[in-house]
């Protein structure tokens, strides 16, 4: 019991870690964004093309997120599987953990991207949207990898 208990403590403080990680890599590349394309700019086109470019480096931030989500849903599925005992129980929660992992990652992403500059946000319905998308793929592919890790193991 011990065993899985610390088995899946360590997975949750992974996707603690990689979300801090890449919500404080998603901050700075937004504000070094901010600072690039819309504060240091010059001309008469700085009003209109600066929060574009701002935008679109979000954008960039955010598709980033959503690839590398999933991907470490298999990962810590891949642990969790190796660690928890029973078969069945490691599927659970590696897909129950590759859900609320990837809506914490993504969450915190967005909140630190779009606070790192003031034009612009992560914080859109189309973005909640494809978070909602990766989420569930990151529950199907956390639950194979904890199948995988659990018949290996």
């Amino acid at each position: 019991m011990s065993r899985e208990r610390d088995t899946v403590l360590g997975a949750a403080i992974v996707y603690v870690g990689a979300s801090l990680a890449a919500g404080t890599a998603a901050f700075a590349g937004a504000g070094l964004a901010h600072t690039r394309f819309f504060a240091a700019a010059t001309g008469d086109g700085v009003e209109e093309l600066g929060p574009v470019f701002v935008e679109s480096t979000l954008v960039q931030i955010g598709v980033s997120a959503l690839v590398v989500a999933p991907v470490l849903a298999v990962l810590v599925g891949l642990v969790i599987g190796r660690g928890v005992l029973d078969p069945s129980k490691a599927i659970v929660i590696g897909a129950t953990m590759g859900l609320c992992g990837t809506l914490f990652f993504g969450a915190v992403v967005a909140i630190l991207g779009s606070a790192g500059t003031p034009v612009g946000s992560l914080r859109t319905q189309s973005f909640l949207v494809a978070l909602a998308v990766t989420a569930g793929a990151s529950t199907v592919v956390g639950g194979l990898g904890s199948a995988v890790g659990a018949r290996t193991g």
